[in-house]
């Protein structure tokens, strides 16, 4: 049955609006999210992500887009020698030059974004940095106190210290953020062990996304939270930004969030910052309560 349309809509044999729409459309976006699920935080190891990386660009922009294209095309063609739908059957066949036009653009970016990928890797090999962060077990064990950037591989050395000590139920964030995938992954681990959050100082940026994620989130005294906008330092991003954002304010959402407090959390700039009142945090649902503090 599978290969009868395969062969079919190579042949050009179905109609138009079937061969474009669902073959052609659905398929590319379907295809462009799976894309996107090819770097971290989906995959991890460098060769995982550069064999799949490689496997998707030979079999869907060299095997499945030239099957859909052709296949479009031929249905357009019997459209035009039929005189049936001429106009449709020409849009469609300018469609397919604009998809051609996306197929050309993204690979570029997937190179780009595998180029970046491994530099990161070897400059990390090369000189692995000094953490700037610091994870403390205080009040018997019962906290974490994390302190510092977000650098790349605090997730795992979060969960290696939860792992190690079960006694763990909540955690103290005061960062300025930092990666927003280790932003996210910090986000998963405190949902995954219904971890509480805290903030002492302030909590920035990306670190906001992994105190909305607490079972019971508590600001301290003199306590604030900071939003704005991400930013990617590539000419040609390899992030994109305004999905990166999407992502997190799902998290947001799920965890409770105001629709009208999230339409406001990446408004600023990334060289500027949002200072949400206590009143408004707590009543758009990011803060449950204040007035959290450490004994001297």
């Amino acid at each position: 049955m599978v290969p009868d349309y395969l062969i079919k809509h190579w042949r050009g044999e179905l109609p138009l609006a079937q061969a474009f729409w669902i073959n052609l459309v659905v398929l590319m976006v379907a295809l462009g999210l799976l894309e996107r699920l090819m770097f971290p935080p989906f995959i991890e190891q460098e060769l995982a992500v550069t064999s799949a990386v490689i496997v998707y660009s030979v079999v869907v922009k060299l095997v499945i887009y030239p099957w859909q294209a052709v296949g479009v095309l031929r249905s357009c063609g019997r459209r035009i020698e039929s005189d049936s739908g001429r106009l449709w059957a020409t849009i469609a066949q300018v469609e397919v030059v604009v998809s051609l036009a996306v197929i050309l653009l993204t690979t570029i970016e997937t190179y780009q974004s595998l180029q970046i990928y491994k530099r990161n890797l070897l400059v990390e090999k090369i000189i692995p940095p000094e953490p700037q962060y610091s994870l403390d077990l205080i009040e018997h064990g019962s906290l974490v106190h994390l302190r510092g950037p977000f650098q790349i591989g605090i997730t795992s050395k979060l969960a290696d210290l939860i792992e190690r000590n079960p006694q763990v139920r909540g955690i103290i964030l005061d960062s300025e953020g930092g990666q927003i995938y280790e932003g996210r992954g910090l986000a998963r681990l405190i949902s995954e062990n219904r971890l509480r959050t805290y903030t002492l100082d302030q909590c920035l940026s990306s670190c906001t996304t992994a105190f909305v994620a607490g079972a019971i989130r508590t600001l301290g005294t003199r306590a604030r939270l900071g939003f704005h906008q991400y930013k990617t330092y590539s000419l040609i991003p390899s992030i994109n930004v305004e999905n990166e954002q999407a992502k997190d304010i799902a998290i947001f959402a799920r965890q409770g969030v105001s629709a009208e407090f999230l339409d406001k959390v990446f408004v600023y700039s990334p060289e500027e910052m949002w200072w949400p009142e206590i009143d408004e945090l707590v009543s758009a649902g990011v803060v449950h309560q204040t007035g959290f503090s450490l004994p001297d």
